[in-house]
């Protein structure tokens, strides 16, 4: 099976497509041992509109596709326009902005869908959104993790309440706990978390590389995820860890409005004892245990089973 990533560069789309294509060739190993799989990441970040459109294998040099996944709006054209030139499968990792009939299968977090009754017969509905995090129960757990995200279309920001929420971590956790942020994080937070928290170790997001989150959920005994890190919550349920949520007030544009399709998303896992509110952790100040997500895993499975050519 030879898989063609089409790319936009962006960190979180990558994720999205590497955990799918990494899985899929997990999964068509165990049904074939002996089977031998390429993948191959194309950046088409660069490209005019009308490059897009017309985007082929003519000049990659590369052994002929059988999938073409992509995600992130900017990859759609080129991604259709590939497995078109080709004759082979095209799949995107998300709800897209073109219509969904012109793939063959859209795997969708089911947050994206208000209606789960009104989803298409070529959509797939997963928790979250795919990542490469995969478990590790071999691994040592041993820091608590904590991901800072910032303010967001769903959430704002209230730098003393989520301090005041880190302090108490801090107080009641014996082992170390490692933070870092991300590129919404206020730049002015890590000195006010300095001053209230010096024991909590802080790793900027500049000075982390490109898999820093993943390889530190896979040692950690527990993670905390502000609200409006969705993403992030969703990596970290699919290390097996125990998570908790740091809470963010609502972005006052959408005071008094329908939920959103993160908060809908948070709801349901809050709703499922996936994770931890840090209001629950106050009473029983304990994470809820869960088993770990594997949404590529099974996303792989039930794409090889759809197209089973794919292993032929």
């Amino acid at each position: 099976m030879v898989i063609y990533i089409v790319s936009d560069g962006k960190k979180g789309h990558l994720s999205q497509t590497r955990g799918l294509a990494n899985a899929l060739v997990r999964q068509a190993i165990k049904l074939h041992p002996e089977s031998k799989h390429d993948v191959h990441e194309l950046d088409v970040s660069r490209l005019s509109l009308l490059k897009k459109l017309h985007y082929t294998a003519e000049n990659l040099n590369l052994p002929k596709p059988s999938i073409v996944l992509c995600a992130g709006h900017g990859t759609h054209l080129a991604a259709l326009s590939l497995a078109r030139s080709e004759h082979c499968r095209c799949i995107v990792c998300m709800k897209p902005s073109l219509p969904v009939s012109l793939f063959d299968l859209c795997i969708t977090p089911r947050h994206d869908y208000a209606n789960e009754n009104a989803v298409p017969g070529n959509v797939l509905l997963t928790r979250g959104a795919i990542n490469c995090v995969t478990p590790n129960a071999s691994a040592e757990k041993r820091d608590t993790l904590v991901l800072i995200g910032g303010p967001s279309k769903d959430f704002g920001w209230d730098e003393d309440h989520l301090i005041t929420q880190l302090s108490s971590l801090a107080r009641d956790n014996n082992g170390q706990i490692t933070l870092t942020t991300s590129r919404r994080t206020p730049a002015d937070f890590i000195v006010a978390l300095h001053a209230s928290c010096p024991n909590i170790r802080v790793i900027p997001v500049e000075q982390t590389g490109q898999n820093w989150v993943a390889e530190h959920l896979v040692t950690a005994k527990d993670v905390w995820v502000t609200q409006d890190s969705v993403s992030m919550v969703y990596e970290a349920l699919s290390s097996g860890a125990p998570v908790g949520i740091l809470e963010m007030p609502v972005n006052p544009k959408r005071a008094g409005k329908t939920p959103g399709r993160v908060t809908r998303g948070l709801a349901q896992l809050v709703n499922e004892e996936r994770v931890t509110t840090f209001t629950q952790w106050l009473t029983a100040r304990q994470l809820k245990p869960t088993t770990p997500l594997r949404e590529a895993d099974e996303a792989a499975d039930y794409i090889l089973h759809r197209f089973p050519h794919l292993l032929s």
